[in-house]
């Protein structure tokens, strides 16, 4: 199975607005394989530019309102996975409605303590879960934080089935059950072969 990723260069272009839209047009592709789409997935996503294995296993999530329920399961697998999850205000609220345990992060203009800028800025989030779309409340300060976390190297996923094909690839792995195996791609075509014989 092939996986092809594209790649961005945000960190690049200072000011830049990191999130995808349909006029996007990526620096570069990755094409990765693996025995399922999990581990190409995982593999695509770690030959892309910054993204790596969280070492903390500490996501920042933050999700506008009509896109929580279609990431609920994503959020429990995390969860399970004993993953620390930060959120923001309300995205923190809808998680403690379901029993998921979370660490509330505030915005930096309120002034208050744990914020996600000082997180972010520590290194001590690994990961960054941001869906927002033209409902959501703070476009400004969504941007910061994106652009933040762009600037600080912390992988950013703007899109909600890339999430959630992230968050099934971590359990797997996690789980031992995905092996992210080197090969190329006639060694995979000989293992078919010598499969079908």
């Amino acid at each position: 199975v092939g996986v092809k990723a594209p790649m961005f260069s945000f960190k690049r272009l200072l000011g830049a607005d990191p999130t995808l839209g349909v006029e996007m047009a990526s620096t570069g592709e990755v094409a990765c394989y693996g025995k399922n789409f999990h581990e190409s997935f995982l593999k695509a996503m770690l030959a892309t530019t910054g993204f790596k294995m969280p070492k903390n296993k500490a996501v920042l999530v933050s999700i506008q309102e009509r896109l929580r329920g279609d990431f609920k399961s994503s959020l429990e697998k995390l969860n399970e996975l004993g993953f620390t999850l930060y959120a923001t205000e309300e995205t923190a609220e809808y998680m403690k409605s379901l029993d998921i345990p979370v660490t509330l992060l505030h915005w930096e203009e309120s002034g208050m303590s744990p914020s996600i800028d000082e997180q972010l800025k520590a290194e001590k989030i690994d990961l960054v879960f941001m869906f927002a779309n033209n409902f959501s409340k703070r476009l400004d300060t969504n941007y910061t934080i994106r652009r933040v976390a762009v600037d600080f190297g912390v992988p950013l996923i703007t899109n909600l089935q890339v999430a959630s094909a992230l968050a099934d690839s971590f359990e797997l792995y996690y789980n031992g059950k995905l092996e992210l195996e080197n090969k190329t791609l006639p060694e995979y075509y000989k293992e078919e072969a010598e499969r079908g014989q």
